[in-house]
């Protein structure tokens, strides 16, 4: 059977969908609507062995229990699966429930199907499961179909194999296909969307017990999961409405860990007794492009002078206690695939700065700074800065609607906060994407895309390396990105508790995860 990606049918993707394609805003942004929900954890009475239950709290709130529609949240990694699994810091894709694959040509890749796995109601995971769920997210237009734009075709060759066919070469078809979380054909079929938000089934090492929008999901181990049973029975991810009432809860030993803590749970919890805070990069990036399309910053010599006007260690001090990651002359961070230490920004330089505005004339250039109400902190911070080295910034702060089209649309602003993620992919590409997207693109450069479209096509790694490199130099090079940082993710847990990652960002493993009873 074969189902084409362009049918042309499904609907067009959203508003809601695009914030969660990993733009910005990761998986902060939670809407309401209570789905089912029963008893507390443990068990529908409340009640639930100490030894064997742990709680997780979060601000990072789900509203559906559909895996299509969602991008790299803890509930798809932990009680749904995928073909391969690719996360940050991986150099190849590991095994999941294809067992092996092989790429017969630059665009057709082959998977060969593990046997004997089965979802959370005992049937089996099957060809044709794979290539419903593959091709249902691109008909529906679903938030994973961002990661198959480039997939032209899916087909069951036979009972254990799957043949994939992409429109283009495609180096990161792997990383990709980790995102897409394979569902039981019937059951969606059977119950629909809503019913199966109703009736999740997976194959992950989790069931889902329970879920509600207010509480959050309960988590019980599956015994029958292939890869072995996790350290922990039963998981409690417990949603909380505010950063501040998740510390508080930590504090107060009401939850046994904690995801996604502000910044400034690093000044007022680090320290105390039982406790341990830490932070990583949760792969996502302040990224401000400047408007090279027209004045002032149609003149390198003034993008060059907004650049050595920015302190980005001085905005991470004041805005994240220290926690962001550096983006050092490439937006790409340490840990992503293409970022190379021999690139560096120009140093912080004021009076450099001012001394290029001169020369170039611009003196007291006004500069607007777009970006969603979220960061105006943010924008305030690096509007200050431009200030002090001779622009007049006026700061445009906007609901996140409003932000989300003139990204689609493009923006007569002179700075925009594009913003975007890594989480899922962490390779370079996902930020090279933005830098000449929308309608009205800040870039126009053909050198530019001719650099991107050599990167996107290279299927040695090793060359394709250091064509991001080479991307991110000319960038660098070209003055085009305003360079500030990227935002931690900032995690704890309390004394006994072993196996909890929060390196992986919006999304947690819970396979590890244990504490001593």
């Amino acid at each position: 059977m074969s189902k084409s990606f362009f049918s042309g049918q499904g609907r067009a993707i959203d508003r809601r969908n695009f914030l969660r394609g990993g733009l910005a805003l990761g998986g902060l942004i939670a809407a309401g609507g209570a789905l089912s929900a029963c008893g507390g954890p443990g068990g529908s009475d409340g009640s639930g062995s100490k030894a064997s239950l742990l709680t997780i709290g979060t601000v990072i709130v789900d509203d559906t229990l559909n895996p299509m529609n969602e991008q790299y949240t803890t509930f798809q990694f932990n009680a749904f699966d995928t073909l391969v699994r690719q996360l940050r810091g991986d150099t190849e894709a590991a095994p999941r429930l294809a067992e092996e694959w092989s790429r017969t040509s630059d665009t057709v890749w082959k998977f060969k199907l593990r046997q004997g796995v089965t979802f959370h109601d005992g049937s089996p995971v099957t060809a044709d499961d794979i290539v419903f769920s593959l091709t249902e997210v691109t008909a529906e237009q679903y938030a994973g179909a961002l990661f198959l734009t480039g997939v032209k075709d899916v087909r069951k060759i036979d009972a254990t194999t799957v043949r994939i066919e992409t429109s283009a070469p495609d180096p990161l078809l792997l990383a990709r296909l980790g995102q897409i979380f394979v569902v039981p054909e019937a059951h969606w079929k059977k119950v629909g969307e809503d019913g199966f938000n109703a009736s999740p089934i997976g194959s992950g090492q989790f069931k889902i017990n329970s879920f509600g929008v207010d509480r959050g999901i309960e988590f019980a181990a599956y015994d029958a999961f292939y890869g072995g049973k996790p350290q922990t029975s039963e998981i409690f991810l417990r949603y909380f409405t505010d950063a501040g009432a998740l510390a508080s809860a930590l504090e107060a030993g009401e939850i046994d860990a904690a995801q996604n803590l502000s910044a400034e749970s690093l000044k007022t919890l680090s320290g105390q007794d039982g406790l341990t805070v830490a932070a990583d990069f949760s792969g996502n990036q302040n990224m401000f492009q400047l408007n090279t399309t027209k004045a002032p910053f149609d003149d390198i010599r003034v993008r060059q002078a907004a650049i050595k006007a920015i302190n980005a260690p001085a905005l991470m001090d004041a805005l994240t206690y220290g926690a962001g990651v550096l983006e050092d002359g490439q937006v790409s961070a340490e840990g992503v695939f293409g970022n190379s230490k021999s690139i560096t920004r120009p140093a912080y330089d004021l009076e450099g700065a001012k001394s290029l505005l001169k020369e170039a004339g611009a003196q007291g250039a006004e500069v607007e700074i777009f970006g969603m109400n979220l960061y105006k902190k943010l924008f305030e911070a690096v509007g200050a800065q431009l200030q002090e080295a001779g622009f007049k910034p006026k700061i445009t702060s906007v609901e996140v609607p409003v932000w989300v089209q003139s990204f689609r649309n493009g923006s007569d602003a002179h700075i925009f906060y594009r913003g975007a993620s890594y989480t899922g992919i962490f390779d370079a590409d996902r930020m090279f994407n933005h830098v000449s997207s929308s309608k009205k693109p800040f870039v126009k450069d053909a050198k530019w895309d001719e650099l991107l479209q050599a990167e996107r096509t290279e299927m040695d790694t090793a060359k394709r390396e250091k064509k991001l490199v080479e991307c991110a130099r000319y960038l660098n090079d070209q003055a085009y990105i305003l360079y500030t940082y990227g935002a931690p993710t900032v995690g704890g847990y309390r004394k006994g508790v072993s196996g909890f990652d929060n390196g992986n960002g919006l999304m947690l493993l819970l396979d590890d995860v244990a504490k001593e009873v």
